[in-house]
């Protein structure tokens, strides 16, 4: 494996997928301000993803990412 990827994988490791103000936005861990905000009211998503992203889901992979944008933006 590449050190590129390598350092990909250790980017996606230390981030949370999570809510700021009332959207969908990934955040390096620990982070008061995400590093992307996406086009996604969490009001829209059903109570239980609600509660998870409030809470913060951690994000190992991009592929794992990748997943969880899929399912929450379509």
């Amino acid at each position: 494996m590449g050190k590129q990827r390598l350092f990909a994988l250790f980017l996606l490791a230390s981030m949370t997928l999570g809510c700021f103000r009332g959207y969908l936005a990934l955040f390096d861990k620990g982070a008061a301000e995400p590093r992307q905000i996406y086009p996604c009211p969490v009001a829209s998503l059903p109570d239980a993803d609600r509660a998870a992203l409030e809470k913060g889901i951690p994000v190992r992979t991009e592929e794992e990412l990748n997943r969880l944008l899929e399912d929450y933006l379509s």
